[in-house]
């Protein structure tokens, strides 16, 4: 949502000082929270992070209408990403974290997906 913000201040020419983007940063981090989870959620969280700062107009969200399921496609999968991430650091930090298991399933890869027969739609 930061990454849109500054791309909408960009686009109407708004220059913005750093207080004014780490302001954004700090807001987008609490009011994104649980918006990639529903579908459109971001757009409307990122409607009411624009106010933040007043000097970007609100009618500059029409430029992200044409692109909205995209990025909340791209929020999803960086949601996923950061939660994991999240679990191994937080893992780390609370010395919880068993470095030589996690090699070894991260060297085993993806398990296979389960065959499933198309005559009776059950796994074999």
């Amino acid at each position: 949502m930061t990454l849109a913000t500054l791309f909408l201040a960009q686009a109407m020419n708004v220059p913005l000082s750093l207080g004014q983007q780490l302001t954004i940063l700090g807001i987008a981090m609490l009011t994104s929270k649980g918006a990639s989870g529903v579908t459109g959620g971001e757009f409307i969280t990122l409607a009411a992070t624009l106010p933040v700062v007043a000097d970007i107009p609100i009618a500059g969200l029409a430029l992200l209408v044409g692109v909205d399921s995209f990025m909340s496609e791209c929020m999803a999968l960086t949601n996923l990403v950061g939660n994991g991430m999240a679990t191994v650091v937080i893992a780390r930090w609370e010395g919880n974290l068993d470095c030589a298991r996690l090699r070894k399933e991260l060297a085993r890869g993806p398990a296979p997906p389960a065959a499933v027969s198309t005559a009776t739609g059950s796994p074999d």
